[in-house]
């Protein structure tokens, strides 16, 4: 009897185990997966600047661009454009209009796949 008992407790371990490796990398994958998604409506280059736990300094086209991966915190993110006139930079639901070619977001949380453009 005493045999059968240990040999439930060994199967019940084994049968643990799995679960929590998948819970660990269920929650991996979540903080693997932030990155930042830009849309460009102004058919001209822009540059895109994140200053924070993941710096970033890239350029994007008429079409925009994907950056990433990005780790969680609190940025600074400066957009530009050679779009003439005045227009719209958004950043995680935040908006500036102006027409001084580009737009400084502070103090920004990022928690997960944040998205910005310019219009």
């Amino acid at each position: 009897m005493k045999k059968l008992i240990q040999l439930f407790l060994f199967c019940t371990v084994l049968a643990v185990l799995p679960l929590q490796n998948t819970k660990a990398e269920n929650n991996a994958s979540k903080f693997f997966s932030i990155g930042l998604n830009l849309g460009n409506g102004t058919g001209d280059n822009g540059s895109i600047y994140l200053y924070g736990p993941t710096p970033v300094s890239a350029y994007f086209g008429p079409s925009g661009g994907s950056y990433g991966p990005l780790t969680a915190g609190t940025y600074t993110v400066i957009i530009y454009t050679a779009a003439p006139g005045s227009r719209t930079f958004r950043f995680n639901g935040q908006a500036i209009t102006t027409t001084a070619g580009s737009a400084t977001f502070n103090n920004v949380s990022i928690t997960a796949t944040a998205f910005a453009s310019v219009n």
